[in-house]
């Protein structure tokens, strides 16, 4: 089934070299399009890029469609009138209910977060929304944009075990472009299933949980019929790249890669221009005296990097064999041609294909007509944290997605759990579907 397109946001002018590393995806990001260290790109931040930067990142810019003041690269910067921010109109405060009976344990969570967990671990869209500051005593930290990774680090800090069950409502901020009509606060209605069990294990039990549990509440409101849902699945990727002869330092790089990308041709650009190192791990051991001090670092330090970052290289046919996986998949009808393009994996494709069938529509059929259930791999990630099934949420009248989820079983560990733990959750914008319930009734 064809996926249903979801509606791009477009980026304000970028005034200020900040503004230019959040949306090229963040300090980590830049770092590695100039193959230059982390602490370089964050003092960029406080004092404008070096004109050795301008011309390729000034490039890099326009391919992405970014507009970018001049003043940023060297030229005069114009300063425009902005619009009022806007605040989220207050909720009832007895929404949380239905999700208490049902077993979920509510939870109260800081609107003050550190930004770093958002900035390493949300696509690259979301990266490029965040309001971010440095606190007085020199910490980066930013105004959560969703509650499920405030969530997470909070179940980390209880130091529970076992499944836990979490809900919540919450005002999320995340910027927009000024006179765009969105607001930048608004509230989210949520829940979480930490510590449950794996989708493989058993089935699409927890993920399920939360897609009725989002249905209901929906229904509860008012919205029980009419809906359109889109589901995608990033097992497929993961599956396919485990298939593949590639380091687990390179693997994480695809994943990274697909991420910020928005499509397989950005991909492709972005793993060519990963490539494109100063100086190979073989010429750097001819060069470099791993005992000599250059620019105050060892040079064991430098070659250790330089290995290192010649672990996450791609060669050219894994660009190629990744490349055309991503375009197979984004095809209409990319399941077929995915099993006609990689025999091998046919099996597998079709008894994933047939799971999430199965017990998909089982659950989405009572809510939404069969031609609006779509299903298909999406190539970027909105939130780059999602592993497995997750799924978005239309109603008629209103172009985005009133509600939201999936699977992330690889978040938590990344955030600092002594054990993997797995993960499901989703979430409803109370300020859009109180705009349709209104405009239905």
């Amino acid at each position: 089934m064809e996926q249903r397109p979801t509606a791009v946001i477009k980026p304000s002018r970028l005034s200020s070299a900040s503004d230019v590393i959040d949306a090229l995806g963040g300090t980590n990001a830049v770092a590695e399009l100039l193959n230059i260290g982390a602490s370089s790109v964050s003092n960029y931040r406080k004092q404008g890029f070096p004109a050795r930067s301008h011309f390729i990142l000034a490039k890099i810019c326009k391919e992405r469609g970014l507009d970018v003041a001049d003043a940023v690269f060297g030229g005069y910067q114009v300063k425009t009138k902005k619009a009022p921010y806007q605040a989220a109109p207050p909720q009832r405060a007895d929404t949380l209910i239905s999700l208490k009976e049902a077993g979920f344990t509510p939870v109260s969570l800081p609107i003050l977060q550190p930004a770093a967990p958002f900035i390493d671990r949300m696509g690259p869209e979301m990266q490029r929304r965040l309001f971010t500051f440095t606190d007085p005593g020199g910490e980066q930290l930013c105004l959560r944009p969703d509650l499920t990774i405030p969530t997470a680090l909070a179940h980390i800090a209880s130091g529970k075990s076992g499944e836990a069950r979490y809900c919540y409502q919450g005002t999320a901020f995340r910027y927009q472009p000024r006179g765009s009509g969105q607001p930048e606060e608004f509230t989210q209605l949520g829940l979480e299933i930490i510590g449950g069990v794996s989708a493989g294990k058993d089935g699409l039990a927890n993920d399920l949980d939360v897609l009725t549990t989002i249905i209901t509440l929906l229904g509860e409101a008012g919205l029980k019929d009419n809906l359109r849902f889109n589901f995608a699945d990033f097992d497929m990727l993961a599956h396919f790249l485990e298939e593949l002869d590639l380091s687990a330092a390179a693997r994480e790089t695809v994943w990274r890669l697909v991420g910020l990308a928005d499509n397989a041709e950005d991909f492709k650009r972005l793993a060519n221009l990963k490539n494109a190192r100063p100086i190979s791990r073989k010429d750097a051991e001819k060069q470099i005296d791993a005992d000599a001090l250059i620019a105050g670092r060892p040079g064991s330090e430098i070659l250790a990097r330089i290995a290192r970052k010649d672990s996450e290289m791609l060669d050219d046919g894994h660009i190629a064999v990744v490349f055309n996986f991503l375009s197979t998949l984004a095809a209409p009808n990319g399941i077929e041609k995915i099993t006609a393009d990689f025999p091998n994996m046919k099996v597998w494709f079709d008894r994933r294909v047939s799971q999430l069938a199965d017990a998909v529509l089982s659950h989405a059929t009572g809510a939404a007509e069969l031609p609006n259930i779509h299903f298909a791999p999406r190539i970027s990630r909105g939130m780059a944290y999602y592993t497995g099934l997750s799924f978005e949420i239309y109603a008629s009248g209103l172009d985005r997605p009133i509600a939201a989820g999936g699977r992330y079983d690889d978040l938590l560990r990344s955030l600092g759990a002594t054990e993997p733990l797995c993960a499901v959750g989703g979430a409803i914008t109370l300020e859009r579907l109180n705009r349709v319930v209104e405009a239905q009734s």
